[in-house]
């Protein structure tokens, strides 16, 4: 995985990817991969891991159906031996869904950037959805610790016909270490297309709290956590994820939240700022609820991570 050459690599992460004293960059455990492809098996109708592949310290545990209201439904839940994500570290993960699969894919804890004092830390994931498929991608938050640099791109390759859900949430830092926005820099960029690589909407999100003003009116304000959300879907399904949105959701005092549409009406951004990590997680699993609802008809199990 070479990505400095890779023509979307922001200069700003660049500027950092000198060579480190430590453990170099591209040795075992600095270059993690993981590759998972889930199909429908022919004979249970469940979704299943086809196919995987991991490179240390990434890896998946084994598939799990405990969600009653889809008990075809697959939950995978991505893991990594190292403790977070250290200078140097640059890793890949394409997750595929094959025609009609339904998948639940999560992390197992937060995703913690280790401080660095060289060099920056890179990640770049890459989801494809087939015909059909329906994928609710939740990851746990983003925590970037004191003096870290961390850059992360995913490209998303999603069928008309299929539905993805996923969400985005950025911490400040260590809170019960004092540590708020005392990282160097957090840049999250995001590429949406469908099935025949039109593009269905791109969002970059840069954040350098000792160049700016974050809690300046219409960027963070008061708050300190941010969530983006982007729900891909049919445009008829859009209209009515839309619809409900502005009849079910509302906004309390703790927490602002606004949306739109993307430019073809087939897919929706959503932004949410709060102080609370556990109230904005309490509102990402209520819009997938809402989505869920209207795609498959059905509930939305409580997420286990214990």
């Amino acid at each position: 995985m070479d990505f400095s050459n890779n023509e979307n690599t922001s200069s700003e992460i660049l500027q950092h990817n000198e060579e480190i004293k430590q453990l170099g960059v591209g040795k075992s455990g600095k270059t993690g991969k993981l590759k998972i492809v889930l199909d429908v098996e022919y004979t249970s109708g469940r979704t299943r891991i086809k196919e995987k592949e991991s490179i240390a310290p990434l890896s998946v545990q084994k598939e799990f159906y405990y969600d009653q209201f889809q008990p075809k439904m697959t939950h995978v839940y991505i893991m990594s031996s190292s403790g977070g994500i250290l200078q140097g570290d640059k890793y890949i993960i394409d997750i595929i869904l094959e025609k009609n699969a339904l998948a639940h894919i999560t992390t197992q804890g937060a995703t913690r950037i280790y401080g660095m004092n060289a060099s920056n830390a890179i990640q770049v994931v890459n989801v494809s959805l087939d015909d059909g498929a329906y994928l609710e991608f939740i990851p746990d938050q983003i925590i970037p610790y004191k003096n870290s640099r961390f850059y992360q791109e995913i490209n998303f390759k999603v069928h008309d016909n299929a539905t993805m859900i996923y969400s985005e949430i950025i911490s400040p830092g260590r809170i019960g270490m004092g540590e708020i926005f005392d990282y160097e820099i957090c840049y999250l960029r995001s590429i949406g297309k469908n099935h025949n690589d039109e593009l269905r909407f791109t969002d970059h999100t840069k954040i350098e709290p000792k160049k700016m003003n974050l809690q300046d009116f219409g960027i963070l304000e008061q708050k300190h956590i941010m969530a983006t959300m982007y729900i891909l879907a049919k445009s008829n399904d859009v209209e009515k994820i839309i619809q409900t949105l502005e009849n079910e959701i509302k906004n309390p005092s703790e927490i602002v939240i606004g949306w739109s549409t993307m430019t073809k009406e087939n897919g929706i951004l959503l932004r949410i700022i709060g102080n609370t990590t556990m109230d904005i997680i309490r509102l990402v699993y209520e819009i997938t609820k809402l989505v869920r609802k209207i795609i498959l008809n059905s509930n939305f199990h409580e997420i286990r991570k214990t």
